[in-house]
C-alpha cells in the first residue's frame, strides 16, 4: 500500500487575474458607495431646501397683505390730509409688493396650483393699486370731497377682501406643500439612515468574511507548512535510514543533497558536494549535450532507469562498484533526478569467489574427466587388449558416467555465463538448414542406442537468420536428446523447419512419440534443475533452461504443446533476416552481384542483405558494365561463367577503369581457385558458405570505405566539430580545424573534396581560407559557409551553399555535403 503522505499534491500558482480583479473591484465598490452617499445627501438636502422654500413662500405670501395694507394706509393718510409726506412710503411699498410677486412666481413655477393662485392675487393686487392710484390722482386734481366720493363708489374694499382670500389660499397651499416636503425629507432621512446602517452591516459582514478567509488561508498555509515539514522529516528519516546511498540532482546535473548512507559510502560531507557536478562522483558519457540527454531522459521518462556495474569515486580517490537506480522528480523548476546507489562490493567479492570456483570446476574437474573418458574409450576399444565381458561392461558404465559428469559441468558453466551476462552470442547471417543437418547427424548415435529413428527433412531453399550457429545447434541437440529419451523403442523423433506458416519468421520443431509432459510439470518445465517426478532417466535438468535463454537472446520464443496423435512438440521461433529493412536503407553499402543462375543469385542476394548491405543483381557481363558505369558500389560478387562474357574480362575491365579501379571483388564460382592477374578479397566455391561470404563482404565493404571522400571543417567550437563529424561519419572522412593555422596545415597534406567554414573565429574569419581552396587546375573546391550569423552577399557569392547553425540545420548540412560530393569531379 502506498503511503498517502508520499504523494504530495503539486501547489498551484496564485492567479494573477483574480488578484487584479480584487484590487480593481475594491476601490470601484468604495467609489460607488461614496457616489451613492453623495447623491443621497444631495437629494436629502434638496428636499430640505424645498421644504424651507415652501415655508418662506408662506411667510412672503402672508407679508404681501401687510405691505398692501401699508400702501393703502399711506394712500388714505394722503387723501385725508393732502400732505405729500404720507405718500413717501407708498411707492416703495408698491415696488416691494410686485418684487415679492416676481420672486414668488419663480419659486412656485413647479407648483401649478400655487402659481395659479399667485397669478390671480397679483392681478387683483394690480387692480387694487390701479384703483388707489386713480383716487390719489382725484385727490390731487379735485380735492378731498371728490376723492372721498371716489373711494365710496370704488371697489377697493372688495378687491382687498379678494386679495386676502387668495393670500389665505396661497398660505394654505404653501403649508400643505411645506408639510409634504417636510414629510419627504423626514422619509428620505430615515431611508438614508437605514441605508447607512445596512451599508455598515454589509461592510461588517464583508470584513467578517474577509477575516474568516484570511484565517482559513493562514490556517491552510500553516497546515501546508506543517504537512511539508512532516513530509520533509519523514523523507529525511527515510533517506537517512536506508542502507543505499541517495543523491538528488538538479536539472543542470549538480548535486543538491545526499543522505547519511551516501556520506558514509563516499566520505564527503553534504556541504562539500553541494552544487558540484555529478561527474565528481560518477563518470557519464562525455557528449556535448545536456545533462538530461546524457543520462537518457527523454520526454520526461528515462530510457534506462537502471545502471548496473558502474563505479563511483570515494573522496580519497578509490573506486567503489555500484548499481544505480534513477528516478525522475517533477518540480516547477524542472526535472530533478533521484539516484539510488547500492554498494555491490560484497556481491562482486562473492561473484569473484564463484568465478574462481567455476574456474576450478572447469579446470580441475573437466580436464581430468576428459582424460578419464579418453582412457576409458581406449580401453573399451581394445587398446590394452581384449577385456572380459564383465570388465568391458564396467568400463562402459564408467565412460557413460564420466560423460554425464562432463555434460553436467558444461551445463553448469553455461548457466553461470547466462546469469553473469557473460554468454556472448554471435549474430551473423547463418543458414538454419545447416544447423538442423548437424543436429540430426549428431543425434543418430543416441537415437540408435535407444532404438529410435530420426526423421529430418530441411527445406531446399536457404533459411537465413541472424544468430550463433553453435548455440542454436546446442538448442536443437538438447531438444532432440530429450525427445529421444522419452520416445519408446521404434519411435520416431521428427526435426522440422517451417517458414511457410508465418510472416517473416521461421519455426523449428522437434516432435516425439513419448507420453507427453505431466500436468504438474508443465509450469516449471523450463526452470533450472527441474525434472519430472517420474523421469528416472539421466539428465541435469538444465538443458531446457539453457535452451530457453539461448532462444531468448536470439529474440525468439520457445514453447511446447501436445501433438494431436500423442506425444509432445517442442518448438522455437526466430526472425528471418528481413531483406526489405536493409534494401530501404539508402545509407547501407551497395553490393553488385553478377550471377546468371536465378536461384543462386537469389541465395547470394539474401546472404548479402542478411549481412546488412543492399544488393543489386545482374545476370550478364553487359548488365554488370552498365551498372558499374552508372552507379556506386562497395563490392562486386562475380561469377566467372557468364552467358555473354567471361567474368575474368569483367574483372580486368574493372581494374583498368579509372572510376572503379579499387572496387573490391569477390569471386563466387563453381570453378576451383586458381591464380588470377588481379587482386580479390576471396574466392568462394559454390555453394557459398554464408558465414564465409558474410566475412568476405564485410572485408570488401571495409576496404571500399577507406576511400571515403574528405571534408575539412573549420570551426573554433569543439562541440560543433564533434557533432558535424558524427553527422557526416557515414558520408566522409572529416578533418577538423579549430583555427586558420590548423586548416592550412591540413591543406598542405592534400586537398579535400568539400570544405565547411565558419565565419566568426576567435582569430580571423573562415573567408580568409577561400583563396586557398583551389585544386591544381585553379577550380574552386566546393565550399559551404556554416555560421551562426547572416552572411554578407559578397561572401555568399563565392561559395556553393550558405547554412545557418541551428538544431535543424544538421540534416540540411548532410544533404548539402552529399549533393556537393555527388557532383564533385576530382582531377
Amino acid at each position: 500500500m502506498t503511503t498517502p503522505a508520499l504523494h504530495a499534491i503539486a501547489p498551484r500558482r496564485p492567479s494573477m487575474p483574480l488578484y487584479v480583479l480584487i484590487a480593481v473591484a475594491v476601490p470601484v465598490v468604495v467609489a460607488i458607495l461614496f457616489a451613492w452617499l453623495g447623491r443621497e445627501n444631495a437629494e436629502t438636502e434638496a428636499l430640505r431646501m424645498r421644504a424651507r422654500a415652501a415655508y418662506d413662500r408662506r411667510v412672503e405670501a402672508s407679508s404681501l397683505i401687510t405691505r398692501i395694507a401699508d400702501a393703502e394706509s399711506s394712500q388714505r393718510g394722503y387723501i385725508i390730509t393732502g400732505e405729500e409726506k404720507f405718500l413717501a412710503g407708498y411707492a416703495p411699498a408698491r415696488a416691494d409688493v410686485f418684487a415679492t410677486f416676481g420672486q414668488l412666481g419663480g419659486e412656485v413655477a413647479d407648483v401649478p396650483d400655487e402659481a395659479q393662485l399667485l397669478g390671480q392675487m397679483r392681478d387683483k393686487t394690480l387692480k387694487k393699486f390701479t384703483e388707489m392710484d386713480r383716487i390719489i390722482e382725484v385727490r390731487q386734481d379735485r380735492g378731498l370731497d371728490a376723492a372721498a366720493a371716489a373711494m365710496r363708489s370704488g371697489s377697493g374694499f372688495q378687491l382687498m377682501d379678494e386679495i386676502r382670500g387668495l393670500s389665505a389660499q396661497i398660505v394654505e397651499k404653501a403649508d400643505a406643500d411645506r408639510d409634504a416636503r417636510a414629510e419627504s425629507y423626514r422619509n428620505r432621512v430615515g431611508e438614508d439612515q437605514f441605508g447607512t446602517w445596512m451599508g455598515i452591516a454589509g461592510g461588517g459582514i464583508l470584513l467578517l468574511i474577509a477575516a474568516l478567509m484570511l484565517w482559513r488561508q493562514s490556517n491552510a498555509r500553516y497546515r501546508a507548512r506543517l504537512a511539508a515539514y512532516s513530509i520533509a522529516e519523514r523523507n529525511r528519516a527515510i533517506l537517512d535510514s536506508t542502507i543505499d546511498a541517495i543523491a538528488i540532482l538538479n536539472p543542470s546535473g549538480t548535486i543538491e543533497t545526499i543522505n547519511a548512507a551516501a556520506q558514509k559510502m563516499l566520505g564527503y560531507r553534504p556541504e562539500e558536494l553541494e552544487r558540484r557536478y555529478v561527474s565528481t562522483l560518477i563518470k557519464l558519457e562525455d557528449r556535448p549535450v545536456t545533462f538530461h540527454e546524457r543520462i537518457g531522459l527523454r520526454n520526461g521518462a528515462l530510457v534506462d532507469p537502471y545502471l548496473s556495474d558502474r563505479t563511483v569515486l570515494h573522496r580519497d580517490g578509490h573506486e567503489i562498484p555500484v548499481d544505480i537506480a534513477l528516478g525522475v522528480m517533477r518540480l516547477p523548476d524542472g526535472d530533478h533526478i533521484v539516484a539510488s546507489v547500492r554498494d555491490i562490493s560484497e556481491r562482486k567479492r562473492v561473484e569473484r569467489a564463484k568465478d574462481d570456483l567455476m574456474s576450478t570446476v572447469s579446470h580441475e574437474l573437466r580436464t581430468p574427466l576428459t582424460s578419464v573418458v579418453g582412457a576409458l574409450g581406449l580401453l573399451r576399444n581394445g587398446a590394452a587388449g581384449e577385456l572380459p565381458g564383465a570388465a568391458a561392461r564396467l568400463i562402459e558404465i564408467a565412460e557413460n558416467n564420466s560423460r554425464r559428469l562432463i555434460r553436467l559441468i558444461n551445463d553448469m558453466l553455461d548457466i553461470d555465463r547466462i546469469q553473469s551476462g557473460a554468454l556472448h552470442l554471435a549474430r551473423e547471417p547463418i543458414d538454419l538448414r545447416e544447423v538442423l543437418e548437424k543436429a540430426c547427424e549428431g543425434s543418430h548415435g543416441l537415437a540408435g542406442a535407444a532404438g529410435v529413428r530420426i526423421d529430418c527433412a530441411p527445406p531446399e531453399a536457404p533459411v537465413i537468420v541472424a544468430g550463433d550457429a553453435d548455440r542454436l545447434l546446442q538448442v536443437v541437440t538438447n531438444l532432440a536428446s530429450n525427445a529421444i529419451r522419452v520416445s519408446p523403442p521404434d519411435g520416431v523423433v521428427t526435426i522440422g523447419l517451417d517458414t511457410l506458416s508465418t510472416n517473416g519468421r521461421v519455426i523449428v520443431t522437434v516432435d516425439d512419440d513419448g507420453p507427453g509432459v505431466p500436468a504438474e510439470f508443465r509450469r516449471r518445465i523450463f526452470g533450472r534443475f527441474e525434472r519430472a517426478s517420474d523421469d528416472q532417466s539421466q539428465g541435469t535438468g538444465l538443458g531446457l533452461a539453457i535452451s530457453r535463454e539461448i532462444v531468448k537472446r536470439h529474440d525468439g520464443t520457445i514453447w511446447f504443446e501436445d501433438r494431436p496423435g500423442g506425444g509432445s512438440r517442442f518448438a522455437f521461433v526466430l526472425d528471418l533476416v528481413r531483406a526489405k529493412e536493409i534494401e530501404d536503407d539508402t545509407d547501407a553499402p551497395r553490393v553488385l552481384i553478377c550471377e546468371d543462375d536465378a536461384l543462386m543469385a537469389e541465395t547470394l542476394r539474401k546472404q548479402v542483405v542478411a549481412a546488412g548491405h543492399r544488393a543489386h543483381v545482374v545476370g550478364t557481363a553487359a548488365a554488370a558494365r552498365a551498372a558499374l558505369s552508372g552507379g556506386i558500389y562497395s563490392a562486386l560478387l562475380l561469377d566467372l561463367r557468364l552467358p555473354d562474357e567471361s567474368g575474368f574480362e569483367i574483372a580486368k575491365w574493372v581494374r583498368a577503369s579509372k572510376g572503379q579501379a579499387t572496387l573490391p571483388i569477390i569471386v563466387v564460382s563453381a570453378m576451383r581457385r586458381e591464380d588470377v592477374p588481379f587482386d580479390i578479397i576471396d574466392w568462394i566455391e559454390k555453394p557459398a558458405n554464408p558465414a564465409r561470404l558474410s566475412k568476405a563482404v564485410a572485408a570488401a565493404v571495409a576496404r571500399s570505405e577507406t576511400a571515403l571522400p574528405t571534408v575539412i571543417h573549420l570551426d573554433d567550437d569543439p562541440d560543433m566539430l564533434d557533432i558535424v563529424a558524427s553527422v557526416l561519419g557515414s558520408e566522409a572522412r572529416v578533418l577538423r580545424a579549430r583555427n586558420l593555422t590548423d586548416a592550412r596545415l591540413i591543406l598542405e597534406t592534400g586537398l579535400p573534396d568539400v570544405a565547411i567554414l565558419d565565419l566568426d573565429l576567435a582569430q580571423g574569419s573562415g573567408t580568409e581560407l577561400l583563396p586557398e581552396l583551389r585544386d591544381a587546375r585553379g577550380i574552386a573546391i566546393p565550399t559551404i559557409i556554416f555560421s551562426a550569423h547572416d552572411v554578407r552577399p559578397e561572401y555568399a557569392a563565392q561559395v556553393d551553399a550558405v547554412l545557418v547553425k541551428s538544431r535543424g540545420s544538421l540534416p540540411d548540412l548532410k544533404a548539402t555535403v552529399r549533393r556537393l560530393l555527388r557532383h564533385r569531379v576530382r582531377p
